[in-house]
């Protein structure tokens, strides 16, 4: 399954959440009219003269020597009696409207104060929430930074901005999730237990399972399912509520006296609806369990896939299996019990009934069959190794030994597999979309070792973000650089001035490939800075680029990565609905980008009609491009904008088109291959940094 397919699968599982959704909006409804019902019988007193008279009649009887007895015969007409008049009011229209009103309210209104609160939080809402506590480089103890590098090597193998990195320190259990309705506002979170007990190649593979989740939305998914159940619980909370404030009932032998009657209708309608509400949690766990459960398996098969250590996550599952366990305590925690990697309520009397994961020895034997189902009775921590760590891969300055990196990384579509036809190259291409492999961890390491030393010590802040980025946007030419300088010098605070120098001379003659990187590193501390500074430094980013009367590729692909996102991050626009399904819905943008790619792959304008031609008719849209001097960097950053809401199964489309149109001759250029990755960073679709 490729990256679309699991994205059209998750939109898929949305929909059947909402149909579930409805199903226990229905139940949830038939059961609350129930006692609504009730209530008003016992509030109206409709059977209360009936009852009075039977009373009489049935103790006359008795002493007669009536052969069934006044309790017998008195229960069985009473029982009759109450059955009829509660059909006939659970049957009345008013009442009926009345309650589904009500229920409609209660828990429509719930899913939407939930939603709307969770899409304020975010990814890093909710780890805060949870109780995770943000960790960055400066400051950070050996395991936090074993950590960051591995999430940060995982997000340059996919092709994504490096997430904000949390770690519930109050937390004992292994465990760890990933939140986020989006990529550019996702978070990753471990407990402090899994920092404690795990190795790295352990945490890699947990790391893995949640880049998983991530990268195939299903975060998105875990998101929505949170706010869409509260709703249901959101009846149990209202009983608890109302029991708490039920008043005080006094009994005496003549019955309940005074307010007691009121007093003794409000305890049972709380009573009524906390196990009503209580029904619908159970109901809210099943709904999880079969939304979550087997996309577990298919993030821990990724992790497999991704890392090719399966020892790496069934060490960890193996560990989980052990007394140190999963739970987290967080009271918090347990709306969002599906986000995790191990059941929260591992230990704890909650775990057989909310347990919203698979079984955990039948996940470990999906990838391990030869599993014994022994657990580790004890496990150790982990140590800080006390050798020294192994000195780096030495950095030619020729940047020789990063190209040697990235060709081998390349491996089946490489620049020497365009002999196997230009149809092999783009399915393997876009077959590695939100798909990391060892290989692409390769490169991640290759590059993060190539970038200088001193940038990575600036970047640890948001002034040394804003600088780094801004210095890899900085011209090559002396006459302009020295232009956009004293462009920055005017604009800029000192914190970010004083390290823009620094950075620039150390990027001189740092490829490309590195660059883009160092923006991914940035882009956690560039979350950081307040709406207002992103706004100048939006302003400012717009005004490096066009300085020079002409969009630079690399700009325009930062531009694409980075200001896309912040955008989103910051809500400056919202997130792209995607509602486009048919080729000829995006006919115009389509044109207008498989032009400008068809003429950056070559001069040869008869070989830029043929390019053309090969994109368009693999989408039954015969046309010529449009001429060159119209390709403007402007138009084609529209028509981007536009094709960001076709929905997967088109998106696919759409970038096979375009990968196939620049592979037509045999070979991607520079200019192309550049290109193409700001189109991937436009349609959402990670795609990982190769190199020229």
């Amino acid at each position: 399954m490729n990256f679309f397919e699991h994205q059209e699968q998750a939109e898929r599982k949305t929909f059947r959440l909402v149909i579930s959704y409805l199903l226990g909006l229905f139940l949830t409804f038939l059961a609350i009219h129930a006692v609504v019902t009730g209530v008003v019988i016992l509030a109206t007193d409709e059977i209360r003269g009936t009852n009075d008279s039977q009373s009489r009649s049935y103790g006359s009887a008795a002493s007669d020597g009536n052969r069934f007895g006044d309790g017998d015969a008195g229960s069985y007409t009473q029982g009759y009696d109450l059955g009829e008049a509660f059909v006939q009011q659970y049957l009345n229209p008013e009442l009926i409207l009345i309650d589904l009103t009500l229920v409609i309210l209660i828990i429509g209104g719930g899913t939407l104060y939930k939603t709307s609160q969770l899409r304020r939080m975010d990814g890093d809402g909710i780890a805060q929430m949870y109780g995770g506590v943000r960790v960055q480089q400066r400051g950070a103890s050996w395991k936090e930074k074993r950590l960051l590098n591995i999430v940060e090597e995982m997000a340059i193998a996919s092709g994504i901005h490096v997430p904000n990195v949390y770690v519930l320190r109050n937390e004992s259990g292994i465990n760890a999730f990933a939140a986020g309705y989006s990529e550019p506002t996702s978070a990753v979170a471990v407990t402090q237990g899994a920092l404690d007990y795990l190795s790295r190649d352990e945490l890699e593979g947990v790391i893995a399972h949640e880049f998983s989740h991530i990268l195939h939305h299903d975060t998105r998914l875990n998101m929505r399912l949170i706010g869409i159940l509260f709703g249901l619980e959101m009846i149990a909370i209202i009983g608890y509520v109302i029991l708490r404030s039920t008043p005080n009932v006094t009994v005496s032998r003549s019955g309940v006296e005074g307010k007691g009657r009121i007093g003794v209708l409000i305890l049972l309608i709380g009573l009524g609806l906390l196990v009503i509400g209580l029904l619908g949690q159970l109901f809210a766990n099943i709904i999880r369990a079969a939304v979550s459960r087997q996309r577990e398996f298919l993030a821990d098969a990724s992790a497999v896939q991704y890392t090719r250590n399966p020892e790496g996550i069934t060490g960890a599952l193996k560990k989980i299996g052990s007394r140190v366990g999963a739970r987290v305590t967080n009271s918090k925690a347990v709306e969002g019990s599906h986000l995790f990697f191990g059941n929260i309520f591992d230990g704890s009397f909650l775990s057989g009934i909310f347990n919203s994961h698979p079984d955990l020895t039948e996940r470990i034997r999906r990838i391990d069959p030869k599993f014994d189902g022994r657990y580790p009775e004890t496990i150790g921590r982990q140590v800080n190794p006390e050798a020294p760590e192994p000195e780096p891969a030495p950095k030619a300055d020729s940047g020789e030994n990063l190209k040697k990196v990235l060709d081998r990384a390349m491996g089946e579509f490489g620049r020497h597999a365009f002999g196997a036809g230009s149809a092999a190259v783009v399915s393997a291409i876009l077959g590695a979309a939100g798909n990391v492999t060892r290989e692409k961890i390769a490169v991640a390491k290759a590059l993060l070792e190539n970038i200088p030393p001193a940038v990575e010590e600036k970047i640890n802040d948001r002034f040394g973000a804003t600088a780094a980025l801004l210095a890899v946007l900085l011209d090559s030419a002396p006459q302009r650089r020295e232009q956009e300088l004293a462009y920055l010098r005017e604009n800029l605070s000192i914190d970010v001035l004083e390290n823009i120098g620094t950075i620039a001379k150390e990027l001189e003659g740092v490829t490309d490939a590195v660059k883009i990187p160092i923006v991914q590193k940035a882009f956690p501390h560039l979350r950081t800075m307040p709406k207002s500074d992103y706004l100048r430094l939006r302003e400012i980013i717009l005004t490096l680029m066009k300085s020079d009367g002409q969009i630079d590729l690399l700009e325009f692909t930062i531009a694409g990565f980075v200001i896309n996102d912040l955008d989103l991050y910051f809500r400056l626009v919202p997130a792209p609905v995607e509602t486009l399904e048919e080729p000829d819905q995006i006919a115009d943008p389509f044109f207008r980008v498989a032009s400008m790619l068809a003429y950056a792959g070559t001069d040869d304008r008869a070989a830029a009609q043929k390019a053309f031609v090969t994109a368009v008719e693999s989408l039954g849209l015969p046309r010529s491009p449009m001429p060159n001097e119209a390709c403007t960097p402007a138009e084609f950053s529209q028509a981007l904008n536009t094709l960001s809401h076709a929905k997967a199964p088109l998106r696919q489309k759409v970038l096979e088109a375009l990968y196939a149109l620049i592979s037509a001759d045999g070979q991607i250029t520079e200019r192309e291959g550049e290109l193409i990755r700001a189109v991937t960073a436009y349609l959402n679709c990670p795609m990982p940094t190769w190199g020229e």
